[in-house]
């Protein structure tokens, strides 16, 4: 084998297992990030623009 094809392997190699944690932590995570799952924001925003007219 020469040095190209072993440098392919290596940063092919590197480039899987790089992705497969990213899925594993995003698997873990979620899409929705609990602190934001009560939020009152949109309430609030509400509220200011009422009181503002």
């Amino acid at each position: 084998m020469d040095i190209q094809t072993l440098l392919a392997i290596t940063i092919l190699a590197g480039a899987v297992v790089y992705t497969a944690i990213r899925i594993k932590r995003n698997w873990k995570k979620g899409d929705a990030d609990p602190k934001c799952d009560n939020c009152d924001v949109p309430e609030q925003l509400k509220k200011q623009k009422e009181s503002d007219t």
